[in-house]
Formats: structure tokens, C-alpha cells, sequence
């Protein structure tokens, strides 16, 4: 069996970018963040970001989402 890299785009969106998976980004969210930025939900967001120009370009991102800051 193979090992899953999540340095991949592909695979970090897998394992990060799926409602069934929330705990283990807001776990990586937290591991990185200062104390003051720790959050305590994401809310998961479509990727796509629309053309605003006619010669704009659609950008994919591999994971948007919306946080919520913990509350102390």
C-alpha cells in the first residue's frame, strides 16, 4: 500500500477539503496559527472564483473556506 503525500494538491484536498474531514483542517489550522488565531469551525466554500473582466481568468483554489475565530 502506498503512502498519501499531503504536500499534493490532490491528495491535501482529499484529506483537508471534505465536511467529513473539518476536525483534522481545523486541527492543521491551529497547529500553524498564533493562540489569538486559533478558530474553532470552517466552513467549507466553493473553490471557484467567478471572472470579474471579460479577460480575467477563473481561478480553482484547492480548499476555500470561511472560519470562525474561537471565542474565549
Amino acid at each position: 500500500m502506498e503512502k498519501i503525500i499531503p504536500r499534493v494538491d490532490l491528495a491535501f484536498k482529499k484529506i483537508f477539503g471534505v465536511e467529513e474531514n473539518k476536525d483534522l483542517f481545523i486541527s492543521l489550522i491551529n497547529s500553524i496559527v498564533s493562540q489569538e488565531d486559533q478558530v474553532e469551525d470552517v466552513t467549507l466554500l466553493n473553490p471557484l472564483i467567478p471572472k470579474n473582466f471579460k479577460n480575467d481568468k477563473i481561478s480553482i483554489l484547492d480548499i476555500k473556506t470561511k472560519a470562525v475565530p474561537v471565542t474565549y
